[in-house]
């Protein structure tokens, strides 16, 4: 019995001792770990560009689809507390529209095990550019105007310091507003305003037959509309055709034909500009010439007198135009101005049509104390078809289309001369519908003299923007040709076309 006892009773402590090991084994059983790659720790990118990530989920075991996935944002930059969700799925593709900020937002991923509930996270610190960027802001329109959309183009020719790629930046207006952009934009133009210490009031100026509304170039949304961006102003409707600047400091607005302009350094609000004498607003985006280096001035032809018409930069403001009296034996009574723009040095030019027929350009001097209108007959070419005409900043030169061909005007020692230019469009199709000289933003609205900008761009002044648009394909282009200032010629380099838009109807250059 004893034996017996003994025997059963090593046999249950070798039992127990087995059940134990196996047990101790189960619970300190080690599952493999979840590896996330493919998101970098910080990242930086312009606002309205988009990021994509397509992160690897590795366990020993299992396969990526027997995990859940998460990603998730901040509301505000560096506030976990208020995150929203953005995707359930492993990948991730999003175009960025948040507030740009120096602090960054974190996007988290969560890779969590079907099977046993276990989890990992990674994040990411997303930085937003503070601005667009330097570039062309293109609008256009698929539907003959009724709507429009803006799309920013960057590249190392339009772009100080860009390296790489061209980028284009879609589809800006519905990326961070509701609804669509309602009308045709006739005119857009960067300035910079002051909070009274330093330039730090950015905006964008869209034009259209109905409004004339102050976009903030950082998150596209609306600053300011219609009246909200003029100082005491009567006008109930904001028909706004042409913008422009005039030196160091000043800029202009057409609204209903009438001149208004501001300060950015004074006031940031439009002032109306008045006559010297009564006279109707006569005012449109063909009959005004504008100098914008130094202190500038503004040249107006008045078609209703036959009379030009000048002030100062810096009177802009409180000012008034005043009569140019000086005679240059051409008579203006009757012409009709068909294209206006700024010339070599300080002096605005005008392109007028005369009772007789003939084609002149006018160029007022701004160099004696009596400004001075000089003349100059152009008589080659097909002016009678022009669409639209772009005068150089740096030369006396004028470019013009009539919607197939491009011709170039020198003027020199006294005549204008007319040379017909080799470039066409890529294809038959195709229609010229605007030419003008590429300028930077900063010209003309940041206080910057050519020798003091930090920022300069080879291509600064030196090169056409040719605009086109294929009716067949309903697609808008443009091309960037640098020309010889001073033969008229474009140089052999071709700068690129850029397309995927609507029917072009207005581009502008954004600051850096």
């Amino acid at each position: 019995m004893k034996k017996a006892t003994i025997a059963a009773t090593i046999i249950s402590l070798l039992l127990f001792q087995s059940c134990y090991k196996d047990l101790s084994t189960e619970a300190s059983l080690e599952i493999p770990e979840i590896s996330i790659e493919g998101i970098d720790n910080s990242l930086t990118i312009a606002f309205g560009q988009t990021i994509s990530f397509t992160p690897t989920v590795t366990q020993e075991g299992r396969t990526e689809d027997d995990f859940e996935y998460l990603w998730e944002m901040d509301i505000t930059p560096q506030a976990m507390s208020g995150r929203m969700e953005l995707s359930t799925e492993k990948d991730l593709e999003m175009r960025i529209s948040n507030t740009p900020s120096d602090k960054p937002y974190t996007i988290s991923f969560k890779a969590t095990d079907k099977i046993t509930g276990l989890s990992k996270t990674v994040g990411c610190r997303l930085y937003v550019g503070s601005s667009l960027g330097e570039g062309l802001l293109v609008a256009h329109t698929r539907d003959n105007g009724a709507t429009s959309e803006f799309d920013l183009v960057a590249n190392e020719f339009l772009t100080w310091g860009y390296t790489g790629k061209v980028r284009y930046t879609r589809n800006l207006w519905s990326l961070t507003n509701e609804g669509t952009f309602e009308g045709n934009v006739n005119d857009m133009i960067e300035i910079c305003d002051t909070d009274g210490g330093v330039f730090n009031e950015n905006k964008i100026l869209v034009g259209t037959d109905e409004h004339i509304i102050a976009i903030d170039p950082l998150t596209f949304k609306v600053k300011y509309m219609d009246g909200a961006n003029f100082n005491n102003t009567s006008e109930s409707s904001f028909r706004t055709t042409l913008f422009g600047h005039v030196g160091g400091y000043s800029s202009y607005a057409v609204v209903n034909g009438k001149l208004f302009g501001i300060i950015c350094h004074i006031d940031n609000k439009f002032s109306a500009v008045a006559f010297s004498k009564e006279k109707k607003d006569v005012f449109g985006p063909h009959n005004i010439g504008n100098a914008m280096l130094d202190q500038g001035n503004l040249m107006a032809f008045n078609e209703e007198d036959g009379l030009f018409y000048n002030l100062a930069g810096w009177q802009i403001m409180n000012g008034a135009l005043s009569e140019i009296t000086s005679n240059f034996g051409f008579d203006t009574n009757g012409a009709k101005s068909i294209a206006g723009g700024g010339t070599k040095g300080n002096r605005p030019a005008l392109l007028v049509r005369s009772a007789d027929g003939k084609y002149h350009i006018c160029i007022a001097s701004f160099e004696t104390v009596i400004p001075e209108v000089t003349h100059y007959q152009v008589s080659d070419g097909d002016l009678d078809n022009m669409v639209a005409a772009a005068f150089c900043d740096n030369a006396d030169l004028m470019y013009y289309t009539n919607g197939k061909e491009i011709y170039a005007v020198l003027m020199s020692g006294g005549k204008a001369t007319t040379k017909k230019l080799s470039w066409k469009p890529a294809s038959e199709d195709e229609t010229v519908t605007d030419i003008f000289q590429y300028r930077q933003a900063w010209m003309g609205t940041h206080q910057y003299y050519l020798s003091d900008y930090e920022f300069p761009l080879a291509t600064n002044r030196l090169q056409m923007v040719i605009v086109t648009y294929n009716e067949k394909t309903g697609e808008g282009k443009f091309y960037l040709r640098p020309y010889n200032v001073s033969t008229g010629l474009f140089t052999y380099k071709d700068n690129g076309s850029y397309g995927g838009f609507g029917k072009i109807s207005s581009i502008a250059p954004l600051f850096k």
